[in-house]
């Protein structure tokens, strides 16, 4: 009699498992902090940024003093070149983080730094960039894009970019960046096809507003069925300016911005878009242009197959770094050449600036 009531307590169990780890699946949920922040890290014009002169270095650790007290799950820092040792040495609180790929030179200027566990970070160059004089100078930088994959929960990952797109409003630039925004979407749908949740951020140098050529939404969310956070959460959805229904008087549309899709396992949606004022003690701003951090609320709708490959972020060896810096000196002299041939481009952008204005 005993063996035969074990027997049947086996079974209930056995018949209850399944439907006790969809309960507990579906009834996982919480909420997710994301923060991009240039941290406008050049250091030859890095002494005057934002509202306050600052030597490039200790504005660096200002930064990351402040960043490390914004209590986020995720920090994404553009322009992070020359003064990463001293930005990522207040971030204490960020166990999880990239390691930098060098100064001005080689540096990249793009790097992470998460709550939760980070694997297979990898770094990727644009193919298209303008201007060693003119333009913003974007030629002169290693610029592209980040992806780490983020463990939010044990076995539930996200796929997580961290850009910095060309920079600039006249044309040449305007179409490096639609080149910019058409690489990054081949990038999702050749390489993040595997079903799992993704977030974009950074420094997208865009604006709805400007009614520029690149075309973020045809270049990039489209192909890819990304969400722009700013669109959903400040303009009911609305991403085409010519819809009546836009709205040009909404806040927040700047050049720092998120994009994010759900995936089979994980399902996101954005509760807010705000710009922190990481101010200094007395009301000084590091950078020259705002942050953007974003609050999603997320809930657990499934499982999927663990990642195959798992690697952890590991720091590149200081005399491979410097033996590319005296190589990517040398490679900044010959474009700084080259670069001459611009000036006429260059004139011309002042002339335009000097009659129309700077761009909204």
């Amino acid at each position: 009699m005993k063996a035969k009531k074990i027997l049947s307590l086996v079974l209930c169990a056995l018949l209850l498992a399944p439907m006790a780890l969809t309960a507990k699946a579906e009834d996982v949920s919480g909420t997710l902090k994301m923060i991009a922040y240039n941290v406008s890290g050049i250091p030859v014009v890095g002494d005057f940024q934002g509202t306050t002169v600052t030597a490039t270095n200790d504005r660096a650790a200002k930064i990351g003093k402040l960043l490390n007290g914004t209590d986020v799950d995720f920090i994404g820092t553009e322009e992070d070149f020359n003064g990463h040792p001293y930005l990522a040495a207040e971030m204490t609180d960020y166990p999880y983080r990239s390691f930098t790929s060098g100064g001005l030179a080689q540096g990249q200027g793009l790097n992470v730094f998460s709550a939760h566990p980070l694997y297979n970070v990898t770094r990727v160059k644009w193919h298209k960039e303008y201007g060693y004089l003119s333009g913003s100078m974007d030629a002169i930088a290693n610029k592209g894009f980040i992806y780490c994959l983020m463990e939010l929960l044990p076995g539930v990952f996200v796929h997580v970019i961290n850009v910095h797109m060309d920079a600039g409003y006249e044309p040449r630039s305007v179409r490096a960046r639609a080149d910019n925004f058409q690489q990054l979407a081949a990038f999702i749908n050749d390489e993040l096809n595997d079903g799992r949740a993704l977030i974009v951020q950074g420094d997208f140098n865009f604006k709805f507003k400007r009614q520029l050529e690149d075309d973020l939404v045809g270049n990039l969310l489209e192909p890819t069925g990304l969400t722009d956070v700013w669109a959903e959460v400040y303009n009911n959805g609305i991403t085409d300016t010519k819809d009546p229904d836009y709205n040009w008087k909404a806040e927040g549309d700047d050049l720092d911005r998120i994009l994010y899709r759900s995936g089979e396992d994980l399902t996101l949606k954005d509760v807010s878009k705000t710009v922190p004022a990481l101010l200094g003690d007395n009301g000084e701003r590091y950078t020259d242009h705002n942050p953007m951090l974003t609050e999603f609320t997320y809930t657990v709708t499934g499982s999927l197959p663990a990642p195959e490959t798992l690697t952890a972020p590991a720091p590149v060896n200081n005399a491979v770094l410097a033996l590319k810096e005296i190589l990517w000196t040398f490679i900044r002299l010959v474009q700084a050449v080259f670069g001459l041939t611009e000036l006429p481009y260059l004139v011309w952008q002042g002339v335009d600036l000097l009659t129309n204005g700077k761009m909204p």
